[in-house]
């Protein structure tokens, strides 16, 4: 009998073992797979914050290289010509008195895009300069949009600008690379991939004048 009763204990210690074995083992299953899960997610997540800050700082080079040209316009002022930085003045302090919320540079995007717009159309002069000055933009978006996407992770070579959409909006298109773990599982394959995003900044209406549409930069 005790022969019997210390078989019976080995047993059910065995049993015990094997059970908490393949616990443990489908446990790691589990957190392998939720863990891979995740990282998709927090990895989707960098691309698309890459993209949405990569996309406001292009906008605001735009905005910054069309007030540089309306200050070159008014310095080299053609005779019998109105200038075009009071205007922009007046438009910031209506707009200020409308939204007292908004915050100073969308006072002043806005108040860009309402003048130039009522300007373009009948300035050849006007126009000329805000083109040379977004020649200018499309250099320093190349520049800084990769320096913002390499800084936050995302892959800056074969990441995209498109200078505008359909709603004039800079586009910003980019990936961060995603490589699963296995954590020692070997029946489960590691698996490699770029998750890309795409994100996109406010819309740039003095673009419709110009009709700047379609402009693609590669980085």
């Amino acid at each position: 009998m005790r022969q019997i009763a210390n078989s019976l204990r080995d047993q059910r210690g065995n049993m015990t073992v094997f059970v908490l074995t393949i616990f443990f083992f489908f446990s790691l299953v589990m957190f392998t797979l939720l863990f891979n899960m995740s990282t998709v997610f927090v990895d989707k997540e960098v691309a698309a914050n890459s993209a949405q800050q990569a996309s406001l700082g292009a906008t605001q080079i735009v905005y910054e290289e069309a007030e540089r040209a309306i200050e070159v316009y008014d310095a080299n002022l053609p005779f019998n010509m109105v200038p075009i930085s009071p205007q922009v003045k007046a438009a910031k302090i209506s707009l200020r008195s409308a939204h007292p919320s908004w915050s100073d540079s969308e006072i002043l995007y806005n108040a860009i895009d309402q003048v130039l717009l009522v300007n373009l159309p009948t300035n050849s002069v006007l126009e000329g300069y805000v083109w040379q000055h977004m020649a200018v933009a499309e250099r320093k978006i190349q520049s800084t949009v990769g320096s913002i996407l390499s800084s936050n992770g995302a892959i800056r070579s074969g990441s995209r600008v498109k200078m505008f959409n359909s709603e004039q909006r800079i586009e910003v298109r980019t990936s961060v690379r995603y490589e699963s773990e296995n954590f020692g599982l070997d029946f489960l394959s590691n698996h490699r991939d770029e998750i890309e995003q795409t994100a996109e900044g406010r819309r740039i209406r003095f673009a419709e004048v110009l009709q700047w549409t379609d402009v693609h930069l590669s980085l």
